[in-house]
């Protein structure tokens, strides 16, 4: 014979707990939402980067000027060779060009010197930044200021 020994959850148990679930739900999504950005953000800038660091190494092996442009407020970037568009590569979503600009790498893995400044919706900022001896590296900082 077989009985019963309460074994399980009773209907208001369950109920207490995904009343617990939705209120943890609640407040960790605008954090949530707020690393999303980030994350987009940081791959924009590794986006460009890697982009920049292509465009100095084939600019070198194809002995030719290459050019990095990018107007603000746009959501993507074009890579030219003599002022004609290679590709058109788009940012992640929510991630747009703060201010307008290119960066140009010569045969010999030189460049023009300037800065890539990537916004978030959110108002986050980070920048590729370009040295006129073609060193191609990432800040933090805010998209007034230089890093």
């Amino acid at each position: 014979m077989v009985t019963a020994t309460g074994r399980g959850f009773s209907v208001i148990e369950l109920l207490a707990a995904l009343a617990i679930v939705g209120i943890l739900a609640g407040i960790a999504l605008p954090a949530w939402n707020r690393l999303l950005s980030f994350f987009a953000l940081s791959n924009s800038a590794r986006l460009v980067h890697s982009e920049l660091q292509g465009i100095r190494i084939r600019s070198a092996a194809e002995n030719a000027s290459f050019r990095l442009a990018y107007a603000a407020g746009a959501t993507n970037i074009e890579v030219q060779r003599d002022s004609k568009t290679l590709a058109i590569k788009p940012l992640p979503d929510g991630v747009a060009i703060a201010k307008a600009g290119s960066i140009t790498f010569s045969p010999r893995g030189t460049a023009s010197g300037n800065r890539v400044r990537l916004m978030s919706r959110e108002g986050l900022c980070q920048q590729v930044v370009v040295s006129p001896t073609g060193r191609v590296r990432t800040c933090k900082a805010g998209c007034g200021g230089d890093c």
